[in-house]
């Protein structure tokens, strides 16, 4: 994988040069109404967490569209949501157990794209006893693979967000961490294998719609899996995400 521009010191040494909290909203929704994740907890962060290296930063991403792009909006400008630390504040309180998703919009607090390492351990600290999951599309540098791995080890998931089941095999044989990948919307078969002969199980909510949410799958929580998930492009932006995921 590319590297970015990060320093690429240890999480150890670098660690001290952020500070405990940068401004950033987040929206959490105790129980989930969409059919996909099932009634879960989920959360929304604003846009400026995300990373502009992100192939779908500027089309493709679906949080822009409909009504997940309202309130999306709303929690980028700050007019829903809470701060993060009260956001932490209100993880703390998640039942015992309780599996929970992370950012159906939005991605990890970073400085010029590093992730900043004291709010995602504030983040893994609030979570224990419970099992949060999410998603990144943060350039896999050494720094960023450093604070990836700490919050797996500690129980919260990090899925490496990658366009191609072979980048997917790719990163989780270079930096043993989960990984999933955009597929494009015509692939038809629930289960196959990239090049190297690892197994590719399609996202079952897609599979399996109205039978299969997040919230009784559960599957994108195992840190440990050997299988990369992948999931089919879909919603208003669906051709664009096609030509981007087709062309690698």
């Amino acid at each position: 994988m590319a590297q970015g521009a990060s320093t690429g010191c240890p999480l150890s040494l670098y660690f001290y040069q952020f500070t405990t909290t940068e401004p950033m909203q987040v929206a959490i929704t105790h129980a989930s109404g969409n059919s996909q994740t099932g009634a879960m907890p989920v959360t929304v962060t604003e846009r400026n967490s995300c990373p502009t290296t992100c192939p779908f930063f500027e089309k493709g991403c679906y949080g822009k569209y409909h009504l997940q792009g309202v309130h999306w909006r709303a929690v980028s400008d700050h007019q829903r949501g809470v701060s993060w630390d009260e956001f932490i504040s209100q993880v703390r309180k998640f039942a015992p157990n309780s599996l929970w998703r992370h950012n159906v919009t939005g991605d990890l607090p970073h400085i010029l794209g590093d992730i900043n390492p004291r709010m995602v351990e504030s983040l893994v600290r609030a979570n224990r006893g419970r099992k949060g999951f999410t998603y990144t599309h943060h350039v896999l540098n050494t720094h960023n693979v450093e604070v990836i791995k700490d919050a797996n080890s500690k129980g919260f998931t990090i899925n490496a967000s990658t366009e191609s089941v072979e980048v997917a095999d790719q990163v989780m044989t270079e930096h043993n961490i989960p990984a999933v990948a955009v597929i494009p919307s015509t692939e038809s078969r629930r289960f196959f294998h990239t090049e190297s002969g690892r197994k590719v199980v399609v996202c079952p909510a897609k599979i399996h719609k109205g039978k299969v949410n997040c919230a009784s799958c559960g599957l994108c929580q195992q840190s440990d899996r050997e299988f990369i998930i992948a999931f089919p492009s879909h919603g208003t932006a669906k051709k664009a995400v096609d030509a981007i995921v087709t062309d690698r």
